[in-house]
């Protein structure tokens, strides 16, 4: 059995957010987060743009903007293609957390954490993330820990997805939830016990997928509830504290633990199609022959039968589940084999986004059909823009978008390219998406999504440390340097974030920029 502790122990609770959990520990259901709160220190983590699992667990790791990075979303841009590629763990440009610690000598322990699909070589041991297609795949490093594993617990699952719930009873499908935390708790704690680190953390992908599905139910706070999904749902929160308390007792007197999220979560009311926006102003065309038509009807009609009908439902996820043994990576493909843009009539289309809005300018020798010559771009972006800000919402009255930015006006480094030219964010309880194929701008929330993703993530710190941070405003990218800075490193100069830590004697470390 291994008695030493790690020196940083990580707890993340992927979307985590504390209007949500600070109520739900109040009641008594996570007892061991109400005692982390009350022992500890605690503020809102601000995220990423957009707060997205990809470019904010990278923001984590490096602490760096997604323009140093080349993460921004699931997927990202190629110059001379309209077909983005897979986000992956080889995605990434510059070092990482874990590559940092493992340079300078020390053992690290990494579960399930995103992005780290393949499992990069480490000094210690890495389980990657929900993003892995499969079990049949190498999912962890060293490549025989994954077979351990599924040994040790009889399978480790990988997480369910949002939509995995359509065909699903609710309870089922939170009884799926509640089974893959306590393989991963379990993962932790014998992990814990056998393998001596460093740096351990592990990661909760279920709390995400939990508020994406059942957001209004939580947002109830009604504990008494007999209903089987209310029930259900706070047994998920019982269950999930228990192994944030059983794996935060291994944390020694010289241990900082952390708890922290990648993004928070709110309610969705509704949300609007860009490329319907950029249809209906001109700026985008469909191909208009018979064969496309019929596709994007087919397309559109079957995907909301399968929305409806359970015995279809379940049959897409069985074909689902057999097809993904062979796929990359387990994330949907934005654009169908079959794109339906005009390009040679779109001078802006929809970009990569998942909750943000985004659009790419159809620029000539960037773009393989493009239209747009590189001189008249800004006054396009201009022209865009101002027509963007005059969106209301059609129920409230009120502006649908917050904010519009240009890519070079938030970000910075090396990897702009793989960023798309304008990033759009809205008001608060609507959101965005692609669209392409819609023929509504506006829609209700999805009935398996009723709630989504914001900047305010969760961060709570006790150990030695406890009372040493500055917590006035952090940022997701200010973990890495105060990680290192407990391990006494020297942040390299290229990353964006600041330590937490104040007035703490620093040495080098070996680390050097890409």
């Amino acid at each position: 059995m291994v008695n030493a502790s790690p020196k940083v122990l990580i707890v993340s609770f992927d979307g985590g957010v504390w209007s949500n959990l600070k109520p739900i520990a109040e009641s008594g259901i996570m007892p061991n987060l109400k005692d982390l709160l009350e022992k500890g220190s605690h503020a809102n983590l601000e995220s990423t743009v957009p707060p997205v699992t990809p470019p904010a667990w990278t923001a984590f790791m490096t602490g760096c903007n997604p323009g140093k990075t080349g993460v921004f979303d699931f997927y990202q841009y190629q110059e001379g293609t309209y077909k983005p590629t897979l986000t992956t763990s080889n995605s990434i440009q510059v070092d990482t957390l874990w590559k940092v610690l493992s340079n300078n000598g020390y053992k690290v322990g990494v579960i399930d954490v995103p992005i780290n699909y393949p499992p990069p070589e480490v000094n210690g041991f890495i389980v990657s993330g929900w993003e892995r297609p499969s079990n049949k795949k190498v999912f962890t490093y060293p490549p025989d820990l994954g077979q351990k594993l599924i040994e040790k617990l009889g399978d480790y699952p990988i997480c369910l997805r949002t939509f995995d719930r359509q065909g699903t009873k609710d309870v089922d499908f939170l009884n799926n939830l509640i089974d893959i935390t306590t393989k991963v708790g379990e993962a932790a704690l014998y992990m814990l016990e056998t393998e001596p680190v460093d740096f351990f953390m592990v990661h909760f992908q279920t709390t995400d997928i939990i508020q994406h599905s059942f957001w209004p139910q939580i947002a109830t706070f009604d504990y008494e509830s007999e209903n089987p999904v209310m029930k259900k749902t706070w047994e998920f929160y019982r269950n999930l504290d228990k192994y944030l308390g059983q794996i935060k007792d291994k944390a020694g007197s010289d241990t900082t633990f952390m708890l922290v999220s990648d993004h928070g979560f709110g309610p969705v009311k509704r949300r609007m199609s860009v490329s319907v926006w950029l249809q209906e102003n001109g700026y985008l065309k469909v191909k208009s022959d018979i064969g496309t038509q019929i596709r994007t009807t087919v397309k559109s009609s079957a995907v909301k039968m399968v929305n409806k009908i359970d015995a279809l439902a379940r049959l897409k996820n069985r074909i689902k589940v057999k097809r993904e043994e062979d796929m990359d990576q387990r994330v949907i493909v934005p654009r169908a084999q079959y794109d339906p843009i005009n390009y040679t009539e779109t001078r802006a289309f929809a970009g990569i986004g998942t909750v943000y809005g985004t659009i790419q300018l159809n620029i000539i020798g960037r773009e393989a059909e493009g239209i747009v010559p590189l001189s008249e771009a800004e006054n396009l972006k201009n022209e865009i823009i101002e027509k963007l800000r005059n969106v209301r919402d059609p129920f409230s009255g009120k502006p649908f978008i917050k904010s519009i930015f240009r890519k070079e006006d938030i970000f910075n480094g090396p990897e702009l390219s793989k960023i798309p030219d304008l990033i759009i964010i809205p008001e608060t309880d609507l959101y965005l998406f692609g669209g392409l194929g819609e023929k509504e701008l506006f829609h209700d929330a999805h009935p398996l999504s009723a709630g989504n993703h914001v900047k305010e993530g969760i961060l709570a710190i006790s150990g030695q440390y406890n009372g040493k941070f500055d917590l006035h405003t952090p940022q997701i990218i200010d973990i890495f340097p105060t990680i290192l800075d407990i391990f006494n490193l020297q942040s390299p100069e290229y990353i964006d974030g600041k330590s937490l830590m104040a007035d703490k004697p620093l040495v080098s470390s070996t680390l050097k920029a890409k």
